[in-house]
């Protein structure tokens, strides 16, 4: 009698342990959780949170969209559902009441062979841990005011993420984010050269020798992670520096100029227009 209630018990613990390790699958392969909404500080503004936060936990992650005024930015996220490796995009988005809002589409999973299939789960990959994660470090670098100035200047200076919100604009859209954000901001650009010539012009009292025109790639954009159309920024770059005259053609440069004035083009692709005044004394 005791080995045969012995051997009962053993069964019925091995039948619990396989219907927890169950469930627990059940619930790694079905769809995550809402999140706890956080609450965004009323008097700060969302960009430099978003790109700060993105920085820190997803350097090399790509923007797909941005509604600059509406508070709404899409990202390309990936991540490991313990080896295998998935892409989605995440939209984040502070709603009228405050609280950030986030949401997931066109989930991917890589195979063994390399390629992405969509997917209908996250598998083993903690998306409530990663929304969590992003949720506090947004809520950390709007309450430090040293980390917010920080990335506030950043993100105002980096071109790639500025392009990424301006390039959607409407006109009047594309003045006031110049004229009220960007004018002013110091962009470093490497780019291919086209020309440089004698200027002569005066910019803010100061008169300038040389116009170097550059155009840097930002990259291509399309739907998801499959892309089509080219993306540019061209620079009309005004210093002193005489080591410009003996650039040819062919050369690549890297300049750090300060933005004076911006237009923008949709010929061609998508690209924008920059003066620069140089950085440098």
């Amino acid at each position: 009698m005791k080995r045969n209630w012995f051997m009962t018990k053993k069964r019925v613990s091995l039948f619990a342990t396989v219907t927890v390790v169950l469930l627990i699958l059940l619930g790694c392969f079905s769809a995550p959780k809402a999140v706890e909404k956080a609450v965004f500080p009323t008097d700060k503004e969302m960009f430099p949170a978003v790109y700060g936060a993105m920085l820190e936990l997803y350097p090399n992650m790509p923007y797909l969209g941005i509604d600059f005024y509406n508070n709404t930015y899409k990202v390309g996220i990936t991540g490991l559902a313990l080896t295998t490796p998935i892409q989605y995009d995440l939209s984040i988005k502070k709603n009228q009441a405050g609280e950030l809002d986030f949401t997931y589409d066109n989930l991917m999973e890589q195979d063994s062979y390399g390629k992405w299939n969509s997917s209908n789960a996250f598998g083993f990959y903690n998306y409530n841990g990663a929304i969590a994660n992003l949720s506090s470090k947004m809520l950390e670098i709007a309450n430090d005011s040293a980390k917010y100035d920080r990335y506030k200047s950043a993100a105002m200076a980096n071109i790639t993420f500025v392009y990424s919100i301006m390039k959607n604009f409407t006109d009047l859209q594309f003045v006031d984010f110049i004229n009220t954000y960007a004018k002013g901001s110091i962009f470093s650009i490497d780019g291919r050269l086209s020309d440089v010539k004698e200027s002569g012009k005066t910019i803010n009292d100061k008169k300038y020798k040389y116009v170097v025109s550059l155009t840097q790639d930002i990259g291509t954009s399309g739907t998801g992670y499959y892309f089509s159309n080219r993306e540019y920024v061209h620079c009309t770059f005004y210093t002193n520096q005489d080591s410009v005259i003996r650039l040819s053609k062919t050369a690549s440069l890297s300049v750090k100029g300060i933005l004076t004035s911006a237009s923008k083009s949709s010929l061609f692709g998508a690209g924008l227009y920059l003066d620069l005044v140089d950085a440098n004394p």
